[in-house]
């Protein structure tokens, strides 16, 4: 019981020493941190609209989150779930273009499994260079990142564009495959609630089932898994093909539920960021809810700090990073002295 309130107890010591160090940074930097920080609250929540936005935000953040870690338990590293928001974005377009007059809850699994099946895909080449190779994912991961943000451009820019658009976009989906908002006015959309049911759906997958004590398994031991009859191969590639749709699944929610049109390089980044998120929540389930939410108010908030105390907007990702390796230190540093006692 002990070990488990020091291992819950380091994440607000974390949190503490992250804003410590970032408010040195920006008085050496000029700028008043009380007032900085601060803002960051007021920029997430001060508005109906702004607290809307924050959890437009955090919808993408978990999925991606919670797209890393599913892989990450099986010690696949997937670096691509940049690129697989893309596809995943890409194929439910496609699909969901021709669904004008198709009713709503009929249209919506069949988009829902468009993006997860184009997630999946994407991620197949890294898995079967993986498993059967022996290659190592990280690589292959990074470049289909570029190669799938290099294509939705293209065409976004060509086949794909709205005549006469202004930027490079294609036209507007039916409005009949619109994720539902929750309130009049507010872009929050009902796929917040699908994406904690997938979080706790991941959860009970990872820990309350035989295929999530096998994933598991194979990453924390793989040749103890093999010789207890477990199929590290298996593993890896149902702890990919989850990896990559809920990847997919993310850019699914971008375009249906906040922009309505497919848009070259809509995401600023969800994918790599889900990376960090993950990370502060643990690689858990319930802690990526949590550190996707946390990620959400600071990104919202950042742009407050900007208008309100003139801190440039990219000091947010420092704050990130920083909010990152404390916690992580922090956590290393009460495993040392746990294990020294």
């Amino acid at each position: 019981m002990d070990e488990k309130i020091e291992e819950y107890m380091s994440y607000p010591l974390g949190i503490f020493v992250a804003l410590i160090v970032f408010s040195i940074i920006l008085l050496l930097l000029g700028f008043n941190p009380l007032l900085s920080l601060a803002a960051i609250p007021m920029g997430a929540f001060g508005t109906a609209f702004s607290a809307s936005e924050t959890f437009i935000r955090f919808i993408p953040l978990l999925l991606t989150s919670l797209a890393f870690l599913v892989a990450f338990k099986a010690r696949f590293l997937n670096i691509g779930t940049e690129g697989q928001l893309y596809i995943g974005a890409l194929t439910s377009y496609l699909v969901g273009a021709q669904m004008d007059g198709v009713p709503f809850i009929i249209a919506i699994p069949l988009i829902m499994g468009a993006a997860f099946l184009g997630g999946v895909a994407w991620l197949a080449i890294p898995i079967l260079l993986r498993t059967k190779l022996e290659i190592n994912e990280i690589f292959p991961t990074v470049v289909m990142n570029f190669i799938a943000m290099f294509m939705l451009s293209w065409l976004c820019a060509g086949p794909l564009k709205e005549p006469g658009a202004f930027n490079n976009r294609t036209p507007f989906l039916p409005e009949s495959t619109w994720l539902l908002t929750i309130f009049p006015g507010l872009r929050i959309h009902v796929g917040i609630f699908v994406v904690v049911g997938l979080a706790i759906l991941v959860y009970l997958i990872l820990f309350k089932t035989t295929l999530g004590y096998k994933i598991r398994a194979v990453g924390q031991n793989p040749q103890a898994a093999k010789h207890g009859g477990i199929s590290v191969t298996k593993g890896i590639v149902s702890a990919g093909m989850l990896s990559g749709g809920l990847a997919g699944l993310a850019g699914m929610m971008e375009i249906f539920g906040t922009h309505h049109f497919l848009l070259a390089g809509f995401s600023p980044g969800f994918g790599f960021q889900g990376i960090a998120v993950a990370a502060l929540g643990n690689f858990h389930p319930i802690g990526a809810i949590i550190s996707s939410f946390f990620f959400a108010v600071l990104q919202i908030g950042g742009e407050s700090m900007q208008r309100i105390a003139q801190v440039p907007v990219d000091m947010i990702f420092v704050l990130q990073a920083v909010l990152v390796l404390s916690v992580l230190i922090v956590q290393k540093w009460v495993t040392m002295r746990r294990e020294s006692k």
